[in-house]
């Protein structure tokens, strides 16, 4: 099997798992199910496992956790029950649970919205596969030698059952500041005069970005960015780390040895990294 029809089959694998369960699919008391809580960052998602304990009239679920993301704050996502005997002087359960940010507290269960209820196994593979994306993306930010752009189009094609189209912007620039500094992309560093053209090329690109969304390129511009508005969706925030490193690194090259790059390119480089507010220092 070639691994483009491995990658399509496991990525409608992944859709067809997760249409079944966001269509409000009903689960049962002792069915282990897989929570999901997402981030606009990735790095930042969580997971509850957990065994279902009563369905609520609302359509929610009990559950009693068996395994969680450590550290992560559930306080929006979970509302406690107390669950022992002679407890229900504790209410709903807010009372005794004083660290939101753990599942472990004794004589408690959570409640959790059906809409974050997956499949035990579907939900594990759609966390793996928004966990791999991240991983792809953090080698480019870190400048990883071996990352080939056909490596980036994978990640772009297997975005939209995991929840992550809003990437997509961000991994086609990726895969264009790879080729602006590596051969093919992934082969040798090119020399700092060699990256002059494709990386005016980029910049053209990020140039255009701005022009289409001006609420982006002011966000961008901000000295002190709203980080709420930073994380209002996973398309503006990939977009700003993803315009910081291409810029600051097309900078950077101006101070490298140009002395082969052709003097008009590296004019208009000077010329478009000023426009976008680092201009050279002589």
């Amino acid at each position: 099997m070639s691994s483009r029809l491995f990658i399509a089959l496991f990525s409608f694998f992944i859709f067809f798992s997760f249409s079944k369960y966001s269509v409000a699919q009903p689960f049962s008391v002792g069915q282990t199910v897989f929570v999901g809580i997402p981030s606009v960052n990735i790095r930042d998602d969580a997971f509850i496992i957990g065994q279902i304990t009563r369905v609520t009239e609302a359509g929610d679920y009990q559950i009693k956790v068996e395994e969680y993301v450590e550290g992560h704050d559930y306080g929006a996502f979970c509302t406690p029950v107390a669950v022992s005997p002679g407890s229900s002087e504790y209410g709903d359960g807010w009372e005794v649970w004083q660290d939101t940010r753990s599942l472990r507290q004794q004589n408690l269960e959570y409640i959790v919205a059906a809409q974050n209820v997956m499949p035990y196994r579907a939900g594990q593979y759609h966390y793996i596969e928004r966990n791999n994306t991240w991983v792809v993306y953090g080698r480019w930010l870190s400048d990883a030698p071996i990352l080939a752009p056909e490596r980036i189009e994978r990640a772009i094609n297997g975005l939209e059952p995991i929840g992550l189209t809003g990437m997509e912007p961000s991994l086609r620039l990726v895969i264009d500041h790879r080729l602006a500094f590596y051969e093919q992309g992934w082969g040798r560093p090119y020399w700092p005069y060699e990256t002059i053209a494709p990386i005016n090329d980029l910049l053209d690109k990020v140039l255009v970005t701005f022009d289409q969304n001006p609420a982006l390129e002011a966000l961008w511009r901000s000295k002190k960015r709203d980080q709420k508005q930073l994380m209002t969706d996973v398309e503006t925030f990939f977009l700003i780390a993803t315009l910081d490193k291409i810029v600051k690194d097309s900078y950077y090259q101006l101070y490298e040895n140009l002395d082969k790059a052709d003097s008009q390119q590296v004019l208009e480089l000077v010329a478009k990294l000023k426009k976008l507010g680092y201009e050279k220092r002589s």
